[in-house]
């Protein structure tokens, strides 16, 4: 539903204009390194686990020779050791910046889901194979087989996700003392090890797991932690969300409410910070893992990769590409097991879904599951962890030959070593290996030897003195969520916004609570459990609350406020107040945010057009929701708000055994595997095996009464008028008016609402739970208040200390803007009077002199599909000074060009 699309005059970044220096050559030189011995040793000083790694690869001293440059080959004497020598320099000397790498020492993390590393629950259902050992590990290349040296040994403390600081000094990373005892972050200086200072802290009488940090360019520093005290859905363990506090660990604020885990942030040289985001809105459990990115202040959350592609399951272990904003190297793994997987490469230049554009090297394979068991496993080798690239072709990374697909409920002892890999899967060169595996390889070197120049530092836009946030929207009609759809029919007249609840820590399956997934759908091969569960028949995964509706202008544009820091998401409504099309996924706004995209999920790597009319912006943005049902701003309640429904209209009639099998009737009753009471009524409409209401429509998963997509549809997106209210039996047969009944416009209006929000039962999870389990759920809720309170005590802090949002820094720079163009690659070629285009999204090409007028314009889809494009400029352009734009994607593709000759 909501996509990117710059709209926003607001953001400065979005605005300026990015100076281009005319010199030849796309990228900075970094800075002088050490030139590392290139002498060969002695054969016998050789390490054997290298010479080993050099005769697997294959291949005979005369082959290996051939392949050399000409350089290379007149310093081999002929044996197989001398090829293979000046091979290894030859591949490692193309990367200077790879002198120093810093990596851990641990054991395999993992268990039987994603998340068990958290490492906060009871002992039997934490990470696995847990050991207090492990080390930080330093690796300076003074020739080409030196071996690394441990900076910080531990015997009583785990060590794992090394982060370098931007100035190449530091490293940020995280510890734990022991099984279930979470995890805190630390902070040394590389050359002084003695010198380790704590980070993070568990908050009074809790336990946290503060983890996988990551440096941000104003020196804040983003974790993921358990701290925002979640559950997952259908497991056991602490969900971990994206946190940020200042360098020394003062104001830790959330940045992501995300339902499940998101994990690994990792800076990009735009400034923004990649992630993957486990989520499961009203759709399948386990194939939505993927890539998103954020602001470093939570702004801005968008998806990059992965968000509706089926396979790979779980995307991972994401960075980017030097040189190439539109290429990530990751991991793909499943939502079961070790936290690894085969390694592969992403093409988001032309679309931000579809396997197609997924190319997998650890090893070159067809992008597809390997087995049937990609529901829980991912259908994945796990041979594989955090790739590094250094190239388009060349990438670090923790790698082992475990050749075999994983078993469920496991976890394999080979160790992972560090290799320097190429994507054809055959070139490699052995770095490092140990009496345990070796994980996460990062560079010690400054962000601008590795990178060219530093990271372009975006101005904060979350104002933590407002509360509120907000949405705009150019053209429901445009993207694939409303495909189809004619824009002259006006058939959407208003955005139902709705926000989730989610589970909190402790609500275990092993407890009181207990689990239930309903009746099991025809056609799907597993019942996913849920914990405290709201609905049962595929129905809700979440608690929902009905904020209330925006209007949708006659031209599809709307504008309106929302509360800041809530996962929201939105349906689109007819004159009805019946569903047109549903978001299954959600977006979360900081304080003070607007975000504009431009319709309904569109592609966000096309060409989009310039909107004639914007309503909306005109009519001023919509500061109070419309709320016309009565049912907004509470958590949503069948037996509140439906069952009187049924009761003033239908029971009469539809009571035990009524003919047509439905059962409307107030009662609540138990049901098998909950330990909780189902109104009778609820239980009958939501039975999957339901098939004698007509009309004779349905969705798969669904009964024809109420037509939901149910919790095990897939990811990919479902076309307007595919599911909900508008294919519901029930509503249909209401709306033609049934037995007499009558219902009034609200109610009907109130019965499609409960359809559209996948059929609830209870708007709390510990709602129609026995009085002692309601009160044990009401006790952890309060258990997590203890650092909501806290944390709320930070942001007033934190909000104390803003002394402006959304302007350009004091420190912002020529430097720096520089380095943006060179990023996108918009550079003036004098000799050809030609613009060189590289890895820039398609779109429409402007050019605009500094009175604004446009004196060319070209359609870069048209010239050619892979975002490399060279534009010969007009013959009758003058020379001077010029704004180039791509406008389409990402209006940040802009820079001054000077045209002359």
């Amino acid at each position: 539903m909501i996509g990117e699309a710059f709209q926003n005059p607001k953001f400065f970044f979005l605005q300026v204009f990015l100076l281009i220096a005319l010199m030849a050559g796309a990228f900075l030189v970094p800075e002088a390194i050490a030139a590392i011995d290139e002498t060969m040793p002695a054969v016998a000083s050789i390490p054997k686990e290298i010479i080993d790694d050099w005769k697997a690869q294959g291949g005979t001293a005369a082959e290996i020779k051939a392949s050399l440059p000409a350089e290379y080959q007149s310093k081999c004497d002929g044996s197989f050791e001398s090829a293979c020598h000046w091979r290894r320099v030859y591949r490692m000397k193309q990367f200077p910046q790879m002198q120093s790498i810093l990596f851990a020492k641990h054991h395999n993390i993992g268990s039987t889901a994603v998340g068990f590393w958290v490492n906060v629950g009871p002992s039997d259902v934490t990470d696995a194979n847990f050991a207090t050992k492990g080390s930080l590990c330093l690796l300076k290349f003074e020739n080409y087989y030196s071996q690394f040296k441990e900076i910080l040994t531990k015997t009583d403390m785990a060590v794992k996700d090394p982060c370098i600081s931007l100035d190449g000094k530091k490293v940020v990373f995280a510890m734990s003392s022991g099984k279930g005892k979470g995890w805190l972050l630390y902070e040394m200086e590389i050359d002084k090890p003695g010198s380790v200072k704590q980070l993070t802290k568990n908050p009074s009488g809790l336990t946290v797991a503060d983890f996988e940090p990551c440096y941000l360019p104003n020196g804040d520093i983003m974790f993921s932690s358990t701290r925002c005290f979640g559950v997952i859905d259908c497991g056991w363990q602490p969900t971990s969300n994206m946190f940020v506090m200042d360098s020394v660990g003062n104001y830790i604020r959330r940045v992501a409410y995300d339902q499940v885990h998101t994990d690994y942030p990792v800076l990009c040289p735009d400034g923004t910070v990649l992630y993957t985001r486990w989520e499961y809105n009203d759709r399948d459990v386990s194939n939505v893992m993927g890539l998103f990115s954020m602001f470093p202040d939570g702004s801005h959350q968008i998806e990059v990769y992965g968000n509706q592609t089926t396979w790979p399951q779980s995307f991972i272990h994401g960075r980017p590409v030097p040189g190439n904003p539109n290429k990530f190297f990751a991991i793909a793994s499943g939502h079961h097991g070790e936290y690894s997987g085969e390694a592969f490469v992403i093409d988001a230049s032309k679309a931000t879904n579809g396997p197609e554009y997924v190319k997998m090297i650890s090893p070159p394979r067809e992008t597809k599951s390997r087995d049937k068991d990609e529901w829980a496993l991912g259908g994945v080798f796990r041979n594989s962890e955090y790739p590094n690239p250094l190239s388009e072709e060349w990438y670090l990374v923790s790698y082992r030959d475990e050749n075999k697909l994983p078993s469920f409920n496991s976890i394999s002892t080979g160790k992972y070593r560090i290799y320097l890999k190429h994507i054809d899967g055959k070139s490699q060169e052995l770095i490092a290996w140990a009496d345990q595996s070796l994980h996460r390889p990062v560079l010690v070197a400054s962000w601008k030897d590795i990178w060219g120049s530093e990271p372009f530092r975006i101005a904060e836009q979350a104002n933590f003195n407002d509360s509120m946030a907000t949405f705009t929207m150019n053209d429901v009609y445009f993207g694939a969520g409303m495909s189809g759809i004619d824009k002259n029919t006006k058939v959407a007249k208003s955005l139902r916004v709705i926000a989730l609840n989610y589970r909190v820590s402790g609500a275990c399956n092993s407890g009181v609570f207990g689990s239930l997934s309903g009746l099991k759908p025809s056609g799907v091969v597993f019942s996913a459990p849920t914990l405290c569960p709201v609905a049962f028949g595929g129905g809700s995964w979440e608690a929902k609350r009905v904020l209330g509706e925006a209007k949708i202008y006659d031209d599809g544009s709307a504008a309106f406020k929302v509360p800041a820091r809530v996962p929201l998401y939105f349906e689109v409504l007819d004159s009805n107040g019946f569903m047109i099309a549903g978001m299954r996924s959600w977006s979360t706004l900081m304080p003070g945010e607007t975000f504009s995209c431009y319709g309904c999920h569109e592609n966000r790597k096309a060409a989009l057009p310039t909107p004639k009319t914007n309503l909306a912006r005109d009519a001023g943005v919509q500061k109070v929701l419309d709320k016309p049902l009565g049912v907004e701003d509470q958590p949503f309640d069948y037996a509140k708000f439906v069952q009187p429904i049924l009761e003033k209209n239908c029971v009469s009639c539809h009571g035990a055994n009524h003919k047509s099998g439905f059962d409307l009737r107030g009662d609540k009753a138990s049901y098998p595997g909950a330990k909780k009471s189902w109104t009778r009524s609820y239980s009958s409409l939501t039975d999957n095996l339901k098939t004698k209401l007509t009309p004779e429509i349905g969705v798969i998963g669904s009964n024809k009464a109420i037509c939901i997509t149910t919790i095990f549809s897939q990811p990919p997106q479902m076309p307007p008028y595919s599911y909900g209210s508008t294919k519901s039996g029930m509503i249909q047969i209401l709306q033609k008016g049934h037995q007499n009944v009558k219902l009034s416009a609200k109610d009907l209006k109130i019965l499609a609402c409960w359809i559209d929000l996948e059929c609830p039962h209870d708007g709390t999870y510990n709602g129609s739970m026995s009085t002692t389990d309601s009160q044990k759920y009401q006790q952890l809720e309060q258990t997590a208040q203890k650092w909501y309170t806290v944390e709320s005590d930070n942001v007033k802090a934190y909000a104390a200390t803003q002394k402006q949002v959304a302007v350009i820094p004091d420190n912002y720079s020529v430097e720096k803007a520089a380095y943006i163009a060179r990023h996108f690659s918009i550079r003036y070629q004098p000799a050809a009077r030609s613009l060189i285009l590289k890895n820039c999204s398609q779109g429409n090409l402007i050019l605009v002199d500094l009175r604004g007028k446009v004196v060319s314009r070209v359609n870069l889809t048209d010239i050619h599909p892979n975002g490399s494009y060279t534009v010969s400029l007009p013959a009758s352009l003058s020379t001077g000074l010029y704004i180039v734009k791509i406008k389409g994607v990402k209006e940040i593709e802009q820079a001054k060009v000077t045209i002359t000759k």
